[in-house]
């Protein structure tokens, strides 16, 4: 999603409560954008987001975090917001937010964004989420780190925990740590959804300290037969064909990979991803984006993507995305 730095900070207090704070930011676009079909339209987005924050007197944490725009209007819509409590137990979050491999796993978007997410909706893109969002789309995760060394453990109830349907469970580790100059990180994760398959991820990342950087993660599904495509893979069209939504087809394998470079203000990467849909065929599509900080919370963009196993058709989009 798109990036949001804090603006404003408002701080109360009581005499049952050791500190609470509530922090708000916004977030905009303005730019063009020109859709798969080759159409150039104008493009502007709003978004503001609320997070809370406190900590009892027991020294328990606990906050929220609510992100809305224009489309956040639906009674009961919990897109973009999740509640988490934390201690020295770990940390426990419930809402939108990742399952256990989507936490573990590198997502390959170069660190960056474009105004219209060109760069991360082409078809294959790789988001590492298996099956989230497959059932009620509220994620319960649990989380600790140990050093180096964090794990994390996820449920999603597939109807609202309707009785005879399914949970999807998920656990995962990862691994950071500076080699010799060079940010390494490692996931692994696994997540079991039953009638619905399975899936074990696995992902490497490095940045290097002259600025270069790669990603390479893949994901092997089990018994996703259940999702037989309706039409063939060259016929869909979405990034919801495999990441998000519902899986479109018997999906057997992901791979992502991904090259950038940041250097002060610039930053740019290229990503590819490939699916593999056994005796329907491979689906395989590539994104590019472009970013230069203008500094004071602005930032120009660009952004690409081609759905090259799919319609080969493309889409971009140019212009400013500005945090406050």
């Amino acid at each position: 999603m798109k990036k949001i730095l804090l603006a404003t900070t408002m701080l109360a207090g009581t005499a049952g409560f050791a500190a609470a704070e509530v922090a708000v930011s916004g977030y905009a676009e303005i730019g063009i954008w020109s859709n798969a079909a080759g159409d150039v339209a104008f493009w502007q987005d709003v978004e503001v987001k609320f997070t809370g924050s406190g900590t009892t007197d027991g020294g328990l944490e606990f906050g929220a975090v609510i992100d809305l725009d224009e489309t956040d209007v639906d009674v009961n819509d919990d897109n973009g917001t999740s509640v988490w409590v934390s201690g020295a137990f770990g940390k426990l979050t419930m809402g939108d937010t990742d399952g256990a491999i989507d936490w573990a796993l590198a997502d390959m978007d170069g660190g960056m964004t474009s105004i219209a997410d060109d760069h991360s909706t082409h078809n294959a893109w790789f988001g590492g989420n298996a099956f989230d969002g497959q059932g009620d789309n509220q994620v319960v995760r649990y989380e600790n780190t140990f050093g180096d060394v964090a794990f994390a453990l996820s449920a999603e109830q597939e109807n609202n925990g309707v009785s005879g349907s399914e949970t999807i469970l998920g656990v995962a580790v990862k691994y950071t740590a500076n080699m010799g100059g060079t940010d390494v990180a490692l996931g692994l994760g696994y997540q079991d959804a039953g009638d619905l398959g399975s899936a074990i991820g696995v992902s490497a990342s490095a940045a290097l300290a002259g600025g270069f950087g790669g990603k390479i993660a893949y994901i092997d599904y089990k018994d996703t037969g259940v999702f037989a495509p309706a039409v063939p893979p060259a016929a869909a069209t979405g990034p919801e064909f495999i990441n998000g939504g519902s899986l479109a087809g018997s999906i057997e394998s992901h791979l992502g990979l991904e090259v950038s470079y940041k250097s002060g203000p610039i930053g740019v990467a290229v990503n590819y991803g490939e699916a593999d849909f056994g005796a329907a065929g491979n689906v395989d599509s590539w994104g590019a984006v472009a970013n230069y900080d203008l500094g004071g919370g602005a930032v120009a963009m660009f952004g690409y993507g081609s759905d090259v196993g799919g319609t080969s058709d493309d889409q971009w989009s140019l212009g400013l995305g500005l945090s406050f």
